[in-house]
């Protein structure tokens, strides 16, 4: 699958979601994603997460127990998993490449793609 396509459909459907899982999803993926940043390896990408958990931090940042944090993003990534899964069997693709008389300056042909869901 369409790499752009999966992160535009993530997105989306973290937007959907109510404010309050939607705060916490994104504190997680913003706290895992500056620990990817700083890390040179998975090994130490694995230890910077052991050594400052985004889940201790939520903890702090939200006030909530270890168990409410780890359950809600559970079931918030299932609840997307399962939306994302819906929309991609809606989702069509139509090349029309073939209608497209407009050629680029290096006399390639233009090539639209219209995405319907």
């Amino acid at each position: 699958m369409n790499e752009r396509l999966m992160d535009f459909l993530w997105k989306s459907e973290v937007e959907r979601l109510p404010e309050s899982k939607k705060r916490l999803y994104e504190f997680m993926i913003e706290a895992e994603d500056a620990l990817a940043e700083e890390a040179v390896s998975a090994d130490e990408f694995c230890q910077l997460l052991l050594e400052n958990s985004p889940v201790h931090l939520a903890m702090n940042y939200f006030g909530l127990p270890y168990d409410d944090i780890v359950h809600t993003l559970m079931k918030t990534e299932e609840e997307l998993h399962t939306k994302i899964n819906l929309r991609l069997k809606k989702v069509k693709w139509i090349d029309f490449t073939g209608f497209s008389e407009a050629k680029t300056g290096d006399n390639r042909k233009n090539q639209l793609f219209l995405f319907m869901y």
